[in-house]
């Protein structure tokens, strides 16, 4: 003769299943990577005003930076305005979904105020240029989305 099974039993496999699925779980997501936007992303945070100036002091800048992007490549141009005040600075290349791609070059113009920058070798999908330069000892800012098939 079989002996059935009562409902205590019943709620003791639930509970058991329950808490064995809510344990596996946890160490799932906690053995996750969390990436943030950046690495010091408080500190960068705390900063921020610093960049909310520089982007207002490009925006009060009667001609600004063009970023430009045509699909080969990036296609930087300062106004003869800003060329004559020597110009130095840096363009991030940053990728928000892996930042082992994220790279930085310094500015390069030519005599006409233009850096070109292939993208060739660059991994499809989504960047975001950040162009940081500084002329009589204050800093600017300004950027560019670009999407790259």
């Amino acid at each position: 003769m079989k002996k059935k099974a009562n409902w205590g039993t019943g709620i003791f496999i639930s509970y058991s299943v329950f808490m064995l699925l809510t344990i596996i779980t946890a160490v799932y997501f906690m053995n996750q990577d969390v990436s943030l936007v950046t690495d010091d992303y408080y500190q960068q945070e705390l900063k921020y005003q610093d960049q909310i100036d520089k982007i207002e002091r490009t925006n009060a800048l009667s001609e600004k930076p063009a970023i430009d992007f045509d699909g080969l490549g990036v296609n930087i141009s300062f106004p003869k305005l800003l060329i004559e005040k020597n110009v130095v600075g840096k363009i991030h290349f940053y990728r928000p979904s892996d930042p082992g791609l994220d790279f930085a070059l310094p500015i390069s113009l030519n005599s006409e105020g233009i850096q070109l920058i292939s993208t060739k070798q660059l991994a499809a999908g989504y960047w975001r240029l950040k162009l940081n330069w500084m002329m009589n000892g204050k800093e600017y800012y300004n950027e560019k989305a670009i999407i790259i098939n």
